[in-house]
């Protein structure tokens, strides 16, 4: 789907979701090569500027809920195509954040792309503070019970933020390298808004890092957890398998064919018996609860 915008200093095409024809009329009408369009399809594209002869082709990576992954809080390519007088944006999905952009912050091709970066770090903290507060939930489910599905929701979540992390530190090598080309930041607002992106960028780079190490830290907490309550359940089994092995014993011996004592007076054997394998069992009982084992 294109949607033209005619700006006061260049024209803004962009073409979201699109489909062969959209991709056909990009080659023909728009002279973009056959490579650049392969790469524009490729949904694990990294961040990246290419210089071609006619135009310069800038790829980024924003955050997105994409229910089709593997990993629902994925990232998404952004394909930024610019020219003399024209930006073309090409995005598989559809990016939300280019509608955020007001029309005050497109007054240039430069400044037009450095606020789609800046959005685009924005949105980066965005969502992880909702990843966050989806950790923080599932902590406290885990504190009351210990459950699959929130130990599944937390590893998402780390796959999301190993995600994210890629994300943004391709899109801050790609603002080095767009810094770096003649003539891109060439004006004060420009340079403002290429250090405001870079400052959004920073953070979003330290927020990931302590998420990361805090939900780490967290899974390490809980599987502990769970060792410690899988060798306190087999001691227990272990423990009373050795104090039923007492009156089987006792039991079994006494179903043996050979002399016994007390064989004449059955009554009174069967009590002293039972009396032997109660004290038995009481003491086993009591050192195995001193040692606070079962």
């Amino acid at each position: 789907m294109f949607i033209t915008e005619k700006l006061k200093t260049f024209s803004w095409v962009n073409v979201g979701n699109p489909d062969h024809e959209d991709f056909e009329k990009l080659q023909n009408e728009y002279k973009i090569d056959e490579d650049t369009i392969s790469d524009i399809l490729d949904p694990d594209e990294q961040p990246r500027l290419e210089i071609e002869d006619d135009y310069k082709v800038i790829i980024v990576r924003f955050p997105i809920i994409n229910r089709e992954s593997d990993t629902l809080w994925h990232t998404e390519p952004l394909s930024i195509i610019y020219s003399a007088n024209r930006v073309i944006t090409v995005c598989r999905k559809r990016c939300d954040l280019l509608d955020r952009i007001k029309k005050s912050e497109k007054t240039s091709r430069e400044e037009f792309i450095l606020n789609i970066i800046y959005y685009i770090a924005e949105s980066y903290l965005r969502m992880l503070k909702e990843l966050n507060k989806r950790v923080v939930a599932s902590k406290h489910v885990l504190l009351e019970r210990i459950r699959k599905k929130e130990l599944m929701d937390l590893l998402e979540v780390e796959n999301s933020y190993t995600l994210y992390m890629a994300g943004i530190r391709g899109n801050v090598a790609v603002l080095d390298k767009l810094e770096k080309v003649r003539g891109f930041v060439k004006t004060d607002d420009a340079q403002e808004l290429a250090e405001d992106a870079r400052i959004e960028l920073a953070q979003a780079t330290e927020v990931v890092t302590s998420y990361s190490k805090m939900l780490k830290s967290i899974k390490e907490t809980f599987e502990s957890v769970i060792n410690m309550d899988s060798n306190t359940n087999i001691n227990r089994l272990t423990m009373w398998n050795i104090i039923l092995v007492v009156p089987t014993v006792i039991v079994g011996y006494y179903g043996m064919n050979v002399d016994l004592p007390f064989a004449e007076h059955q009554d009174v054997a069967t009590a002293i018996f039972i009396f032997i394998m109660v004290l038995l069992l009481g003491f086993a009982l009591f050192g195995l609860i001193r040692r606070r084992i079962v």
